[in-house]
């Protein structure tokens, strides 16, 4: 299991650090500016419906039905018109939301003044919607592929719209002026071109498959009346994230100038180590706890559960603490340049503090969701996500009067604190009577693991950091950390093995 977790961090390391590269230039060439927050938003209505149909509903019922028809050798032809349909529902779905989207925005931006912040957002979802076409067909590709067991090249793809993206802000820009509100424009046709190379890489790996997808309209079939069943159901699960995140945005234009941009590098952030420590745990061990649940053994299931939390607390709680500390440290190191500023550097720093105090629970909830599905249970999860939405909602209102946008990234980690609670508690009196006590102490017991470099960050930051350079500070606050951190972890278990023998 370490080695699967070992796995799947080291691929999303590499895809997050093209990905933080990416912010790193973004944040030269556009700061926290209103051109910004608008061309992020109007980014981020694409991309929602990208996670809602795309890589969301329409994956997630395309590969278990296109892998049983592959499994089954009388069903094998059936395949291709599958593929065929998937193909051309993809298209005429992506299509009509580019129209849809496209008249809104001709009308609103007859209703809006120029001045008004949604004015910039409605102007530029026309140039940004495209991308859900390609994107679309890319993620079709996706699980083509995966159904035949080929997770590489699709899993650095992602990769490719990065490239396009930087692109754009270093050569493409040139060509639309020097202000920003025209350079936002050769952004827009980056991430087009991005979507578009994401698809055209998979053509060569799903042609040799023997799939040329064209366009067909036999929605009659029983494999795609198959995937309409799970389609709908699956809409509603994924559309939780989604849904909150775009909420968060749209309040937060609400507020001053800067404020989108400062959420958007914020959430960039703390997501790195939930992203290369949460998200691979919870993949990983999913494989064990399906296994343990179908051989019924559900000692081993609590022992491999156990593990993982362990583990988490040894990831996440460093993480938590470094985010927390030296937030502003690693803001300025990492994005302080050419437009992004110190006012950039305080819209960013604020709310990742408040982001980072919930690091812990969507790295549980992470965990705690894949309990659930090894149960074969995913309505659970799925309504407590529905009830996160208005929770979500209400606290964004409330707690941004008082914090601003500060108040959007605490109303974040109070509903993942929410949601952690409310799973454990039904996986609890639905299926496990989990071990919540010796849980805690695992947790207590790597919190307090950190106490000494948790008093060491606080020295260093008070000592050197105006008398060194950036990067040598933070190399020696993190490296510093960590070394304390696993030196008394090793004394640690070196006194539980002497108990032990004892």
């Amino acid at each position: 299991m370490f080695k699967a977790i070992s796995l799947l961090a080291f691929g999303t390391i590499i895809s997050r650090i093209f990905g933080l590269f990416r912010e790193i230039v973004s944040a030269k060439f556009f700061g926290t500016t209103k051109i910004y927050d608008a061309f992020l938003i109007a980014f981020m209505i694409p991309n929602f419906f990208r996670g809602l149909l795309a890589e969301g509903a329409l994956t997630s019922s395309f590969i278990p039905v296109f892998t049983e028809y592959l499994s089954i050798e009388e069903k094998r032809k059936e395949t291709s018109e599958i593929v065929n349909v998937s193909f051309t529902f993809s298209i005429l779905v992506s299509i009509f939301l580019f129209l849809v989207f496209y008249s809104i925005s001709e009308i609103e931006l007859k209703i809006l003044s120029p001045e008004s912040k949604w004015y910039d957002v409605w102007l530029l979802i026309k140039f940004t919607f495209p991308y859900l076409i390609f994107i679309s067909l890319s993620a079709l590709y996706t699980g083509i592929l995966n159904s035949y067991k080929s997770f590489f090249l699709p899993s650095i793809s992602p990769v490719i719209l990065d490239f396009f993206w930087i692109f754009s802000l270093f050569v493409i820009s040139k060509f639309f002026g020097d202000n920003l509100e025209e350079k936002i424009f050769a952004l827009c046709l980056g991430i087009i071109l991005g979507g578009l190379g994401q698809y055209l890489i998979l053509i060569p790996s799903v042609r040799k498959l023997n799939y040329y997808p064209k366009i067909s309209f036999n929605f009659k079939h029983s494999g795609i009346k198959k995937m309409g069943t799970l389609f709908l159901p699956m809409i509603i699960g994924v559309a939780v994230g989604p849904i909150n995140l775009l909420v968060d945005y749209s309040l937060a234009n609400l507020l001053s100038s800067g404020m989108v941009s400062g959420l958007w590098y914020a959430t960039r952030l703390y997501q790195l180590p939930l992203g290369i420590f949460g998200i691979s745990i919870s993949t990983a061990v999913l494989p064990w706890l399906s296994e343990n649940f179908a051989k019924k053994n559900f000692k081993e299931f609590e022992k491999n559960l156990y593990y993982a939390f362990k583990i988490l607390f040894l990831t996440l709680i460093p993480s938590t603490f470094i985010m927390i500390f030296l937030r502003k440290e690693i803001i300025t190191f990492l994005f302080k340049r050419g437009l992004f500023d110190m006012k950039s550097v305080e819209l960013t720093s604020y709310p990742l503090f408040f982001y980072s105090t919930g690091i812990l629970f969507y790295g549980g909830i992470s965990l705690m969701t894949r309990c659930f599905y090894a149960f074969n249970d995913t309505k659970t999860p799925v309504k407590i996500g529905i009830l996160s939405i208005g929770v979500n909602f209400i606290l964004d209102i409330v707690l941004m009067k008082f914090l601003a946008h500060g108040g959007i990234a605490l109303s974040t980690s109070l509903v993942g604190l929410a949601n952690f609670i409310l799973l454990s508690y039904f996986f609890y009196k639905k299926y496990l009577k989990l071990n919540y006590i010796y849980i805690s102490n695992l947790f207590v017991r790597s919190l307090f693991l950190f106490i000494p470099s948790i008093l060491f960050l606080f020295f260093v930051k008070n000592l050197l950091v105006d008398k060194i350079s950036l990067f040598w500070f933070l190399f020696y606050a993190i490296s510093g950390s960590l070394f304390l951190y696993f030196l008394f972890f090793k004394i640690y278990l070196k006194l539980e093995s002497k108990k032990e023998a004892l």
